[in-house]
């Protein structure tokens, strides 16, 4: 898969033990369908778990295949300094890369873990896709699977929640992948260590102001002394919800269609679901719609439905300037009371 031509010694050091390479590998052959020649973007935090997949890529197919893209939100005093590490390493390893400037904006009750990542993902994304490529590899491992189950569980999230992060998904055009899901972060720095590679430690990481710097500090240590091979527990738990996850979208799928016409939702076929059934169809109907909700706003809207049965019009505002209306038989989506 190294792109014909490509004869010079590589300017990047080799991994000896390789673990990382044949995670990227296997990765690479369980998505054959959805890999193609083009250009692979790597997010490149230049921290530790992204510098062993870039020099993955690198050893699977050579400079020339790979683009690294750096995201600068300059929320912390270091930002400056990974950006310059992240540009001098990949030029001494002859490697194209993008330092992507974004801004996080916050309102008043936002999450800032969350603003951030939001803003990251839509640059990486754009980026890549500019590039030309049509994957982007992310170098999310083990423990931070792990990481995501435990703050989904302690969210109360259902099944999607508790699903993690998926292996492979498609987002804005452009195929992300996660090929070191199933590597320690222990063992990819040990590898890293050995050889004198060098990596930033970002500092947000060890800070106990953010609830996953807790979990992976005080809670994980726990875990593991009760659970020797919590990683591999965890990630099936995961997998398991996925699943469960992804029959739930299949049901409420064919439940959206059989209550649709092309005005709105037929408010007798939705009466008709129970309501496990029902709530799925409005959420994902809402999400169709480009809407983002919550489980509070879901069951408020499911009791309204019903008491449309006992004559009930207007209903609740769910986004912004979006309300949910009946109107006759149907429920419609009302923007800005048009």
């Amino acid at each position: 898969m190294v792109p014909s031509g490509f004869t010079a010694p590589p300017p990047w050091p080799a991994l000896r033990a390789d673990p990382i390479v044949d995670a990227l590998r296997r990765f690479v052959s369980r998505h054959a369908q959805e890999c193609c020649p083009a250009p692979v973007a790597i997010a490149f935090s230049g921290g530790a778990d992204s510098t062993a997949l870039l020099l993955a890529a690198l050893q699977l197919w050579g400079a020339g295949h790979v683009r690294a893209l750096h995201v600068h939100h300059g929320l912390q005093a270091d930002a400056d300094r990974f950006a310059a590490h992240a540009q001098r390493l990949c030029q001494a390893w002859g490697v194209d890369c993008s330092l992507l400037p974004v801004q996080v904006e916050l309102q008043r009750g936002d999450s800032l873990e969350d603003k951030a990542r939001g803003a990251r993902y839509v640059a990486l994304t754009r980026a890549a896709r500019d590039r030309g490529c049509r994957w982007l590899l992310l170098g999310h491992q083990a423990d931070d699977q792990a990481e995501s189950l435990l703050l989904a569980l302690l969210r109360g999230a259902g099944p999607r929640g508790l699903a993690a992060m998926p292996e492979a998904a498609e987002r804005h055009g452009i195929w992300l992948g996660r090929p070191l899901l199933g590597c320690a972060a222990d063992a990819l720095r040990e590898l890293l260590d050995a050889q004198q590679v060098p990596y930033v430690h970002d500092a947000m990481n060890t800070d106990p102001a953010f609830r996953r710097s807790r979990i992976r500090h005080e809670l994980l240590p726990v875990i593991a002394r009760l659970e020797p091979g919590w990683r591999n527990t965890l990630a099936r738990s995961a997998q398991l919800c996925a699943l469960a996850a992804q029959t739930l979208d299949e049901v409420a799928q064919r439940d959206l269609r059989a209550c649709s016409v092309p005005e709105g939702l037929v408010l007798s076929a939705l009466r008709a679901l129970p309501d496990a059934r029902l709530s799925e169809v409005l959420r994902l109907w809402l999400e169709q719609a480009g809407l983002r909700t919550h489980s509070g706003q879901i069951d408020n809207l499911l009791r309204q439905v019903r008491a449309t049965a006992r004559g009930a019009g207007k209903l609740r505002a769910v986004s912004g300037a979006t309300t949910v209306l009946r109107h006759g038989r149907l429920l419609v989506l009302d923007v800005g009371g048009t």
